[in-house]
């Protein structure tokens, strides 16, 4: 829950179903580690997912 909190103020408003549950592990894997890592400070935001990755494993 903390990293959601740490990207949230970062990521486009348009674009947070990609920060809920369901699809947190792949966002977080497209994060870079070392902004993570830091309490403070901007994250670099990834483009969004092709339509066609956009889909949730079933």
């Amino acid at each position: 829950m903390a990293d959601v909190i740490r990207v949230m103020p970062y990521w486009p408003r348009d674009r947070y179903l990609e920060l809920a549950p369901r699809y947190w592990a792949r966002t977080r894997a497209r994060l870079v580690a070392d902004e993570m890592k830091l309490a403070l400070g901007p994250i670099t935001v990834p483009p969004p997912l092709p339509a066609e990755e956009q889909r949730a494993p079933s």
